[in-house]
């Protein structure tokens, strides 16, 4: 089960890194995740310092804070 996760963040890390197309379009693309992440981050923490409670954030930022760092952490326990 975990070899399944192993492969499907692997298959995440790996999205847009082909090279079939033009060098700026792949930049652009990989320069999307941090974007976006920052994005949801700080409105999450907009919404807590203001007192707002939603879920559908709170689960949003949940997932993208795993993807920064839960895979990481998942590769790194994988090596040892």
């Amino acid at each position: 089960m975990r070899n399944v996760d192993l492969e499907m963040f692997k298959a995440m890390n790996n999205i847009g890194g082909s090279g079939t197309t033009y060098p700026w379009v792949e930049a652009i693309v990989r320069l999307m995740r941090p974007g976006v992440a920052a994005i949801v981050l700080g409105t999450w923490a907009f919404m807590m310092v203001t007192g707002q409670d939603s879920a559908a954030v709170n689960n949003f930022a949940s997932a993208v804070g795993f993807y920064l760092f839960g895979d990481r952490t998942l590769f790194y326990a994988q090596k040892k």
